[in-house]
């Protein structure tokens, strides 16, 4: 358990170190290391998809309404 936790700590804590990076540049002077837009819409898209999946996931356990 602790191992899990200290993964998912070391990606959270990896993903909040490049972005206070990525926004403390310019893109002029210095290229960006994630380009921010086509993650956030990735994670949108997978958000949205992980709704479906829960929710016919949940119809099938209760049954139709």
């Amino acid at each position: 358990m602790r191992f899990l936790l200290g993964i998912l700590v070391g990606i959270l804590l990896t993903v909040i170190a490049v972005y206070v990076l990525d926004s403390g540049t310019d893109g002029e002077t210095q290229k960006r290391i994630v380009n921010w837009d086509v993650a956030g819409e990735k994670l949108g898209v997978l958000t949205s998809q992980a709704r479906e999946v829960w929710a016919d996931f949940t119809r099938e356990m209760t049954g139709p309404p």
